[in-house]
């Protein structure tokens, strides 16, 4: 978990587990997989409306002009470490890529002001939570 090293050491502490569903990361399993073996490097792009970004620290700061985008502009080019202070609310994904493979400080993420994004994160974690009552366990 990015930034939260106190959560995970409450957890170790106590026993608990910190659960991270798959999100919009619909390969993560394979990912978990590979790392296993050897991962050279891993880019994660992600493709974000402009408004959900037009709020986000990093584009204040570098005072980016969303609102006249006419086609998808990639903002940042950093670690998933540096993403996740630049734009805390649009790392999920990544965050889950990272810490399921190379390391949140290796795993490169390609942040992209675009016009349209999809749901599949708000499926991924309605699928996970259907899971946890399920007989039969599919996946990670």
């Amino acid at each position: 978990m990015l930034g939260r090293q106190d959560l995970i050491d409450l957890a170790e502490g106590t026993g608990a587990k910190i659960v991270i569903p798959p999100g919009g990361m619909l390969g993560l399993d394979a990912i978990k997989a590979v790392a296993v073996g050897h991962i050279d490097s891993v880019v994660v792009e992600t493709r974000k409306p402009v408004a959900g970004l037009i709020k986000a620290p990093y584009v204040a700061q570098m005072d980016i002009d969303l609102a006249t985008l006419t086609e998808p502009s990639l903002i940042l080019e950093v670690s998933v470490t540096e993403v996740a202070r630049a734009f805390p609310a649009n790392v999920n994904v990544a965050a889950a890529v990272s810490l399921a493979g190379l390391d949140p400080d290796r795993t490169r993420m390609e942040v992209w002001a675009n016009p349209a994004t999809g749901r599949i994160t708000t499926l991924s974690v309605v699928a996970f939570l259907r899971q946890k009552s399920a007989v039969v366990w599919v996946g990670t």
